[in-house]
């Protein structure tokens, strides 16, 4: 679609690039391709790390809703809980994915309070394991560089 700039870049699966329709990528661990239902299901502090061009398809059973009748249609309301941190230069370390938010933080102090070691980390190590950025990195330069996915 050619939307006016000031519209958000909407999907067009029919039309494949080369090249990005954005200009910054934030740097950090992002969340693996693929199946990634145990990192989503729960409430929890496990977060799902998005990235520029990124796309998280949400699926559910809705068998057991109740059949409509005819005319009627069924519209459906997605409540996420996240954090959107849009590569800006007047956010605090707005081009790295890190520091990691977390629910009950405060948010005046984001990035001076260190984020505390939650039950769910297992799974953002499990998960959030590509590497985004101008450096290309992998699972061992994470083992040995200290580079974090929420620890």
């Amino acid at each position: 679609l050619d939307l006016p700039w000031t519209f958000p870049l909407t999907p067009d699966y029919s039309v494949v690039g080369s090249e990005a329709k954005w200009q910054r990528r934030l740097e950090g661990w992002v969340t693996r391709y693929g199946e990634v239902s145990e990192l989503v299901n729960e409430t929890d502090q496990a977060l799902a790390i998005l990235n520029a061009g990124d796309e998280l398809a949400v699926r559910f059973n809705a068998e057991s809703l109740p059949i409509l009748p005819d005319g009627f249609e069924r519209s459906f309301f997605l409540y996420s809980v996240g954090w959107d941190k849009d590569a800006d230069y007047h956010v605090r370390a707005g081009l790295k994915i890190e520091p990691l938010p977390w629910t009950g933080m405060n948010d005046q102090l984001y990035g001076k309070e260190k984020r505390p070691a939650f039950e769910s980390d297992r799974l953002m190590k499990q998960y959030n394991t590509r590497w985004s950025g101008a450096h290309a990195l992998t699972a061992r330069d994470r083992k040995w560089s200290g580079v974090s996915s929420g620890e």
